[in-house]
This record gives structure tokens, C-alpha cells and sequence, in this order.
């Protein structure tokens, strides 16, 4: 098997209320990979099913339980 050269990369994580996402990027700031989780879709057996409602202000932000 032939050894690959380390590459120089940087993860970014998002942290939300509905998701979580990571995105690699090189050097050169080239998106080499990207996933995300779901909560309420990937993980329904956590019941962390959410809905925001954006409040008529559009500074206030309510979740919701479904």
C-alpha cells in the first residue's frame, strides 16, 4: 500500500439546535469533506425533535417541542 504525504487540514463544526456539521478544509481552503447530523431525523430515538418560531420582532426565537 503506498503511503500518502500528511495534509495540511482545519475542521470546522457547527453547533445548532437541529444539527450538527463539520466541514475539512486544505490549505487552500478547499472543502474536501462535509457531514452533518440531523438531530430529529438521524437520531429519532432521542425524541429531540425540535421547531423554531421566529418571533413577528424577528429577534426572538422560540423552540417548540413537536
Amino acid at each position: 500500500m503506498a503511503e500518502h504525504a500528511p495534509r495540511r487540514c482545519c475542521l470546522g463544526w457547527d453547533f445548532s439546535t437541529q444539527q450538527v456539521k463539520v466541514v475539512a478544509v486544505d490549505a487552500e481552503l478547499n472543502v474536501f469533506y462535509e457531514e452533518s447530523v440531523h438531530f430529529d431525523r438521524d437520531l429519532p430515538e432521542f425524541g429531540a425533535t425540535l421547531e423554531a418560531h421566529v418571533e413577528h420582532d424577528r429577534a426572538t426565537i422560540n423552540l417548540v417541542p413537536e
